[in-house]
């Protein structure tokens, strides 16, 4: 799309996302925040100025997206990868345990998140499994 992966990393310790790496990808980066600060100081209708912050938004967030999908990771890299987006899911869901415990309510919301991971891993690994 717009940008070149060759202007980013990938985030490792800061979570998810790039990190401009050149001139190149701080102008980049630049380019999308200037517009959004300038439509968020006009004075124009508020429903206006968030449709188009919105497509801006979404123009930058589908080309990250798109720029991740293409910079290369090597074997060791996507394994440290998985185990740390293993380890911080485990914590949110404990968190979310925790949380369901000290409301001492019932959330349907809140036990169906936890019913969908537990779906979304068992079909993971019964996936990865047969592959």
């Amino acid at each position: 799309m717009i940008a070149n992966p060759k202007w980013f990393n990938l985030r490792k310790y800061s979570g998810w996302g790039l990190t401009p790496n050149c001139w190149q990808g701080w102008a980049y980066t630049i380019a999308f925040i200037i517009p959004i600060a300038i439509i968020s100081s006009l004075n124009i209708d508020p429903n206006l100025k968030n449709t188009l912050i919105l497509i801006i938004t979404g123009v930058l967030i589908l080309d990250v997206l798109h720029t991740m999908t293409k910079i290369q990771k090597d074997e060791r890299e996507k394994l440290h990868e998985a185990i740390a987006d293993r380890n911080a899911l485990w914590f949110l869901l404990f968190g979310l345990i925790a949380w369901a415990f000290y409301q001492q309510k019932f959330d349907p919301i809140l036990v169906g998140i936890l019913l969908g991971a537990t779906a979304i891993k068992a079909l993971t690994q019964i996936y990865l499994r047969d592959k």
